[in-house]
């Protein structure tokens, strides 16, 4: 069995139809041979925009242990009751994520103050003549061989 928690935002005008509904949720789950960690009621929250007119939603969070298929159907069932406005259901164990990042080591770079390191490219060595000379060369047996 895989650990899943299952976040669900009831109509908060429900009522004593909440304690029913969150009932109902839990049985989903026993009967398909998972088992209920925890069922905790986080009241009353206001929404972050209204859903089918409602300002406000009761928020339960189920913590569980279940296979698949019952997850589906509990999913399948939060779907076709009205009084629920929205959930989620995650599962708590991932398995093939990647690795996390590891910053690289630049070494002693980072001890370098910015304006030393530009400094740095700004001095270049002087060219000697003979270099250059070298470099008229080639570029003009490089346009040489294209004509």
């Amino acid at each position: 069995m895989r650990p899943y928690e299952t976040l669900v935002v009831l109509n908060s005008g429900l009522g004593e139809e909440t304690g029913k509904l969150v009932s109902r949720f839990e049985t989903i789950i026993r009967n398909g041979g998972g088992t209920l960690d925890a069922s905790r009621d986080w009241g009353v929250r206001d929404l972050a925009y209204p859903i089918h007119k409602n300002a406000q939603g009761r928020y339960f969070l189920l913590e569980y242990q279940a296979e698949p298929p019952v997850v589906k159907e509990l999913e399948r069932n939060l779907r076709i009751i009205e009084g629920v406005l929205r959930f989620v259901s995650v599962q708590q164990e991932h398995t093939g994520l990647p690795e996390p990042r590891v910053q690289r080591d630049y070494g002693d770079r980072r001890d370098v103050p910015l304006h030393e390191m530009r400094a740095g490219l700004d001095e270049t060595e002087p060219v000697a003549d003979e270099d250059v000379a070298v470099a008229a060369e080639d570029e003009g047996a490089a346009g040489a061989a294209e004509e």
